[in-house]
C-alpha cells in the first residue's frame, strides 16, 4: 500500500467534508495543489468504493460510505476521554485546577476536572450548569454559537450574580465580539466575587465550538503578570484537544504570552454593571 496515496485520499475526503454541496475536479485540484490526472484516478477509485459520489460531470461529494463512517467515528468519540491527558498536562504546568466544559442543549456544564495541589482552590461541581452571561465558559460558548448568543441578548431578564456580572445587552454584545477577536474568555468576579475564570475554545471536526478548556482561581493568583502565561498554555491545550477531535490545524488561535498581555491591557476594568 502506498502511504502517500492513502494520505491524498484522506485529504480529498476531508476537503469534500467541508464542501457538502459538491466540488468540481478543477476546484479541488486547485485548492489542494493536486495534479488533475492523479486526483481524477483517485476520485474514480473512491467513487467505486461509495466513499465519494458523482453529482454531475466531474462534480464530486462525499458518498454514503464516508458519511456512515464519519457518523460512527463521531458516536465513538468521548470528549472526556480524549481531553483528559491534555487537561492533566495543563494542570501540572500551571498548578491550577483545570476543567472541560461542554455545551448541553441550551446551556454549558462541567464534564471533567483535574485537580492541582493548591491549598486554596476553586472546585466546580461536575454537571453543574453555568450561566451563559456570567461565566467564562458560558460567554465563550455563547460567543461562538449564534443561537445561544441570541438567547442571551433577547432574554427578558439576566440574573446579576455579583455587582460585576454583565447584564447590559450592549456590553454583552461587545463582549461576545471581543471574545471572538482574542480567542479566549475572561470572567472577572462576574459569577463569584474574587474569582477569575478563563476559557479557551475546543473545536470539533465540523468547526463548531462545543466545549471549552477552563481554569478558575482566586483573582490574586491570576495576576496581570501570570494570567498571559496561563491563557497561552490553555490555548495550546485547547488546540491539542481540538486536533484529536478532527479539527483543522489552525482551528484554535494559539496565543503567545505577549499577545495575551496586549489583549489584557485593553480589557475594560472591573466595575459594577447595570441592566438596560
Amino acid at each position: 500500500m502506498n502511504p502517500a496515496r492513502i494520505d491524498r485520499a484522506l485529504v480529498i475526503l476531508g476537503y469534500l467534508a467541508q464542501h457538502q454541496e459538491g466540488c468540481t475536479l478543477k476546484r479541488l485540484c486547485d485548492d489542494l495543489s493536486l495534479p488533475m490526472s492523479s486526483a481524477h484516478d483517485l476520485l474514480q477509485a473512491l467513487v467505486e468504493l461509495d466513499a465519494v459520489k458523482l453529482l454531475g460531470q466531474r462534480t464530486y461529494a462525499l458518498g454514503p460510505r464516508s458519511v456512515v463512517l464519519a457518523l460512527s467515528i463521531v458516536d465513538s468519540v468521548d470528549i472526556r476521554h480524549v481531553s483528559r491527558p491534555y487537561l492533566a498536562e495543563l494542570c501540572e504546568e500551571i498548578n491550577e485546577n483545570t476543567y472541560l466544559a461542554v455545551r448541553s442543549g441550551s446551556g454549558v456544564v462541567y464534564a471533567d476536572r483535574q485537580e492541582a495541589g493548591q491549598t486554596l482552590s476553586v472546585v466546580m461541581k461536575l454537571g453543574g450548569q453555568r450561566p451563559l452571561h456570567g461565566s467564562a465558559v458560558g460567554k465563550l460558548v455563547a460567543a461562538y454559537s449564534p443561537d445561544l448568543e441570541q438567547r442571551v441578548l433577547q432574554a427578558p431578564r439576566l440574573e446579576q450574580f455579583t455587582p460585576y456580572t454583565l447584564v447590559n445587552r450592549d456590553r454583552l454584545r461587545e463582549e461576545f465580539e471581543t471574545i471572538r477577536e482574542r480567542g479566549y474568555s475572561v470572567s472577572d468576579g462576574e459569577s463569584v466575587e474574587g474569582i477569575l475564570g478563563l476559557a479557551a475554545p475546543v473545536v470539533d471536526a465540523t468547526g463548531s465550538v462545543t466545549a471549552a478548556v477552563h481554569v478558575s482561581a482566586p483573582r490574586g493568583r491570576l495576576s496581570p503578570d501570570r494570567l498571559p502565561f496561563v491563557v497561552a498554555a490553555m490555548s495550546r491545550t485547547a488546540l491539542q484537544i481540538s486536533r484529536q477531535l478532527g479539527a483543522e490545524q489552525d482551528a484554535v488561535p494559539v496565543r503567545a504570552v505577549e499577545e495575551v498581555r496586549a489583549f489584557e491591557e485593553r480589557r475594560p476594568g472591573r466595575g459594577p454593571q447595570r441592566a438596560e
